[in-house]
């Protein structure tokens, strides 16, 4: 498999319209196309010939009803034309060249205006948002394994763990976004300049939009915005909005390769309590178990089992989350090996056999996850493991990852298909047969799953972060359009790890990565053996106390987090999103080093070393500065580093929910909350807020189990009304306060006067002066 070598046009026979209807020629080839519309102007271009057989995707794909569509049409002469409100045309067909086939290869050519801009691709680490001028194949990989260290130390390495066939276009001030559904290995060529990977002539790509598979049925799905709000969240629907994650996953979360069993547990435990520092998660590498061999807990590590450790922790509210692997043993005598051989649930080589690779275990099979009757085999050993004591998991090197043995020689389907049907998706089918697994331990609790690779509609099973990754600049500049790419590709909950998992974290780095990340969705520290320890209290005393606070902030600000991931499973909205999701200020996608969480919290983190920096503040209202409590215009401006605040601004207007005080524990009663208004003196608007509680663990919620709370907060003559209305009280009554942030000023609460007085809040910096409600 060639990385960075790309299928050619001029290798490809055009296709050409037949006298019989839906009917393509293409040198020998006849080939069935359809066009369907979805409500949501959502368009299905597919193309079907026997050699490619049926779609292979494990995931299918959730379908809007169907809908007479307008806005794209494709005739028989292979014409295409996708057209705006105006009807003027902003995507179109490239004359008689736009659908192609080279033996089991195929593309769409089309031609896009000069002017266009293009986002997502997933977890790219191009180190941009935009990603104009790029050929990039989509194929999971196992990165410092596949490419050489010289590379991935503080480069960019493409394809990377995770495969997302998924791009959004902005055509003249419209975004439209196009998915490739099919598992086959992919590539996409966007048109325009980037000149870092201009050498020669040849290197630059061609003008047109290339969307090719190199196998399987091209199923190409077009999605009219008109904005780019709109288009992601159409596109999560389509793929399979997250399932609302339990509460605890959300928190703070420490791992290392080289934590072993039970003692290492119970010191981390001890040492968060003792440091006053929030954690939900202890994470276990490969230590815990007995050489390698999933689903087998060293005795040595556990002595009186997981769950005597589980239990003990439990008191602390953490959860023990291991790793598992896909790779099992080649070993007679091991239960899972001789298990699997039985159930006939591996993947074959060319001679029948089961694939062999040389991972972590030595002489390695992997199961067929493309076979339903695997993932059923698979989902009883995760089940035994839950019923073990740990309680989440962490599925690693299911890209898949082979080791030094070429994968493609691993087959899947009893051996009828080859290695690039089901490569992508692998993981995918993995994901599925672990929350399958965890839903039968404990059919009423949400299952926490988090994957190193994955395929389209990961994010109905899993929660990704963007695998191995190293203690430097590079890597945490990076962490930001990678994940951005990835929240508006439809994989929102996403996070690097904190820190960095190889090398030395020194001071500096990981209190700039902390103050960077610490509102991502996922927050995992992850170091690995060998390097530094990355423990909060690894550090100087200084360090320790700014990661200290940042944790703490990130546990204040939980109820806010949460209720964007129920905007996430109820409408499809990412958590993450870059300032023009919200905004259409001019170069907005030029900027790759701020970003939003949900619609009310910009930051813009110090990446560089003892640097100042420049935010930009867009739209029209004032931002309130988080770190110093002054209102400021928007535009740009200079910010200072200082080593214990970070840049962290909040939009005029603002209701943001926030847990009381300063939180040291992860004891968080969402029924518990404190409203925070953020309104100047400049402000003359209405706002509204739906904050919804529930237990956070449960799916009691889908039952009903779960209460509503709506804020009006508007601004008059007179000062500030608050309205609040318990629109659903299925989880009891919220006990709610209000605090102000901004001039004191008359302030009614329901309809009443309501006296003010002077707390103090710690944010994003010092200790700010507000105004709480009694």
């Amino acid at each position: 498999m060639y990385f960075t070598k790309f299928p050619h046009s001029a290798n490809f026979t055009f296709a050409r319209a037949s006298t019989d209807p839906n009917v393509l020629l293409a040198s020998d080839k006849r080939l069935n196309y359809s066009l369907d519309a979805y409500e949501g102007e959502i368009y299905h271009l597919r193309v079907a010939s026997d050699a490619w057989g049926e779609n292979a995707s494990l995931e299918p794909l959730r379908l809007p009803k169907k809908a007479k569509g307008k806005r794209l049409k494709f005739s028989p002469s292979l014409g295409l034309q996708l057209t705006d409100d105006q009807g003027q045309p902003i995507l179109s067909s490239c004359d008689d060249e736009t659908f192609g086939v080279s033996g089991n290869a195929s593309l769409f050519q089309l031609s896009v205006p000069p002017s266009a801009r293009f986002f997502g691709m997933g977890q790219k680490n191009f180190g941009r948002v935009e990603v104009s001028g790029l050929r990039t194949k989509f194929w999971t990989t196992d990165v410092w394994s596949d490419f050489p260290a010289s590379q991935w130390v503080d480069g960019p390495t493409d394809p990377p763990y995770f495969a997302t066939p998924y791009l959004v276009a902005r055509l003249n001030g419209v975004y439209v976004g196009f998915l490739m559904h099919n598992p086959y290995p992919t590539w996409i060529s966007t048109p325009g300049i980037d000149e870092s990977r201009v050498f020669v002539e040849w290197q630059r790509t061609a003008a047109e939009l290339v969307l090719g598979n190199e196998g399987g049925e091209p199923n190409l799905w077009i999605i009219y915005g008109p904005t780019l709000k709109d288009v992601t969240t159409k596109l999560q629907k389509l793929v399979g909005t997250t399932p609302l994650p339990p509460l605890w996953s959300l928190g703070y979360h420490q791992s290392r390769w080289g934590y072993g069993g039970h003692q290492d547990l119970l010191d981390l435990d001890k040492k968060f309590t003792q440091h006053g520092i929030p954690c939900d998660g202890l994470w276990l590498d490969l230590d815990y178990m007995r050489g390698f061999r999933i689903f087998e807990t060293s005795k040595e590590m556990f002595p009186k089992g997981v769950k005597a450790t589980a239990d003990i922790l439990a008191k602390s509210g953490r959860r023990i989350v291991p790793i598992v692997d896909p790779g099992v043993k080649r070993e007679l005598g091991y239960r899972v090996y001789d298990d699997g051989l039985k159930e006939n649930a591996f993947c074959q080589n060319a001679e029948g056999a089961p694939f062999v690779g040389m991972v972590w275990p030595g002489e390695t099979v992997f199961p067929d996850f493309s076979l339903e009757k695997a993932r059923d085999w698979w989902a009883g050993y995760i089940k035994e493991l839950r019923e073990e004591g740990f309680g989440a998991t962490w599925l690693d090197m299911n890209d898949p990852s082979t080791g030094p043995v070429d994968p493609q020689g691993m087959l899947f389907q009893n051996g009828k298909l080859p290695h690039a049907a089901h490569h992508n998706d692998y993981a995918l089918g993995m994901q599925m047969a672990t929350r399958q697994g965890f839903l039968d331990a404990h059919p009423d609790e949400r299952p926490f799953i988090l994957s190193r690779s994955g395929y389209t509609g990961s994010s109905n099973f899993s929660a990704i972060w963007t695998g191995d990754n190293l203690s430097n600049r590079f890597y945490l500049k990076t962490s930001i359009p990678t994940s951005l790419g990835m929240s508006i590709s439809g994989l929102p909950f996403n996070g690097p790890d904190l820190g960095g998992f190889g090398g030395d974290a020194t001071d500096d780095l990981m209190v700039d990565w902390m103050k960077a990340g610490f509102l991502f969705p996922f927050l995992r520290n992850h170091s690995t053996k060998g390097s530094s320890h990355q423990e909060p209290w690894a550090f100087k005393a200084g360090t320790l106390a700014v990661m200290r606070r940042f944790i703490r902030l990130r546990y204040k600000l939980l109820p806010y987090l949460y209720n964007l991931f129920i905007d996430q499973e109820e409408q499809g909205e990412p958590i993450m999103r870059p300032l023009f999701y919200h905004f259409e200020d001019a170069k907005l996608d030029t900027i790759d080093d701020q970003f939003l969480i949900g619609p009310s919290i910009l930051q813009a983190p110090h990446l560089d070393k003892d640097a100042n920096r420049e935010v930009m503040l867009p739209g029209k209202v004032h931002w309130y500065d988080a770190a110093t409590g002054e209102w400021v215009k928007p535009g740009m401006h200079k910010v200072k580093k200082e080593r214990s605040s970070t840049p962290l601004f909040i939009p005029d207007g603002a209701v943001i929910p926030m847990r009381a005080g300063t939180p040291s524990d992860n004891k968080t009663d969402l029924r518990q909350v404190i409203f925070h208004v953020f309104a100047s003196p400049f402000w003359r608007g209405e706002t509204e807020y739906r904050y919804r509680s529930d237990d956070g663990i449960s799916f009691g919620y889908q039952r009903g189990e779960r209460s509503e709370l709506v804020v009006r907060v508007k601004r008059t003559a007179s000062g500030l009304q608050i309205e609040t209305e318990q629109t659903t009280n299925g989880y009891g009554a919220t006990h709610y306060r209000f605090v102000i942030h901004g001039e004191a000023t008359k302030v009614s609460l329901n309809g009443k006067p309501s006296k003010q007085s002077p707390v103090n809040t710690r944010l994003a910096g010092e200790m700010l002066t507000t105004f709480e409600l009694a």
